[in-house]
């Protein structure tokens, strides 16, 4: 069985919209170990607006921490600490973001929900985070953002490494999305497979069939994105 992660994952208890009990983040989790993730990045949302980073931040760690001891210290999976950001302007000018990172390094998941059209503005902003902090952005389940007006204004930001695409594994089974992460696998653009997983039941995980369809639609594709997912499970790690 090949080695997964899960970079985008709502499994910390009672924190977001995701597992609302420590034995339902458990069930989450024995969903990843048997389809080969051995590491999971826990990524509540963080909205700015609404929520002070001090208070997610305590409220984050005390969810982690109700979680180790349900699962115990012998769970084979590995557990790391990020957050699902929602964008807003001037997020690439505030250093306080570097404590949503994954893990604490450079890589950030960013959520473009909620906007009308992606504009120069957002890529500016996106474009920020890396040149003045030093944070290269993952921008969450991309092909949500597909009827927004721009949204290939994305694809030069992917092309280059400025930001990392992350696709929702359950969208391979919807046919509309299907069709927009067809194209994504197709145009080598797609960094990151990510269950983002809320319950076992309406939004369980699902990242094995999804990489099997990558399979089908690019065996290349689906060979460099596995390459690529073990150096960085080796980066996180690494913090």
């Amino acid at each position: 069985m090949i080695d997964l992660i899960d970079i985008h994952s709502h499994i910390l208890p009672a924190v977001d919209d995701g597992a609302k009990s420590p034995q339902e983040s458990a069930v989450l989790l024995g969903q990843m170990a048997a389809q080969g993730v051995t590491l999971a990045v826990a990524t509540p949302h963080f909205y700015p607006g609404d929520s002070d980073l001090q208070d997610f931040l305590s409220l984050r760690q005390n969810a982690f921490e109700v979680l180790k001891k349900h699962i115990g210290k012998d769970f084979p999976i590995k557990i790391l600490l990020g957050a699902e950001v929602l964008y807003f302007g001037g997020i690439g000018r505030v250093e306080s973001i570097k404590q949503l990172t994954l893990s604490g390094g450079k890589y950030l998941l960013l959520e473009l929900l909620n906007l009308k059209k992606i504009d120069e503005k957002v890529t500016g902003d996106i474009i920020s985070l890396k040149e003045n902090l030093g944070i290269t952005p993952i921008i969450a389940h991309v092909e949500r953002y597909r009827r927004y007006r721009g949204y290939e204004k994305l694809f030069p930001l992917f092309e280059s490494g400025t930001a990392l695409c992350q696709i929702n594994a359950s969208f391979f089974t919807s046919l509309p999305e299907k069709r927009a992460v067809k194209r994504l696998v197709k145009a080598g653009l797609v960094d990151f497979v990510g269950s983002d997983c809320h319950n076992p039941i309406t939004r369980p995980v699902k990242l094995k069939s999804a990489l099997e369809t990558i399979r089908k639609i690019s065996p290349s594709q689906a060979k460099r994105i596995i390459e690529k997912n073990g150096k960085f499970e080796e980066e996180l790690c690494a913090l």
